[in-house]
């Protein structure tokens, strides 16, 4: 008796085109959720995605300002109003709470 040279897995050559074509799409539904558990590199694809668009959007910030330095500089201002808003709100409203307790 002679052993076949072929692998277990090779299909006959006489095997009916559906089962070729339902192997190679679980083969394909096995690689798409090989690829949905590989969450570390999930994880490592989105923070480079994310890491170029904020690199994106800070060249975009440089040229703006480099075309009209006048809006960065009225932007910076209206940031810089926000915050003292926001540090004045927050002492009123901590010296309100130490009066009420004290």
């Amino acid at each position: 008796m002679t052993e076949s040279r072929e692998p277990k897995h090779a299909l006959p050559e006489d095997t009916p085109p559906p089962v070729e074509q339902q192997r190679e799409e679980l083969a394909q539904t096995v690689e798409a959720l090989a690829a949905k558990v590989d969450v570390p590199a999930r994880v490592s694809a989105a923070t480079r995605e994310q890491t170029e668009k904020a690199q994106d959007l800070a060249r975009e910030g440089v040229s703006a300002v480099k075309e009209n330095p006048q809006t960065a500089g009225i932007s910076l201002a209206g940031v810089a109003a926000a915050l003292l808003l926001v540090f004045v709100i927050r002492r009123r409203r901590t010296r309100r709470e130490r009066s009420l307790l004290g």
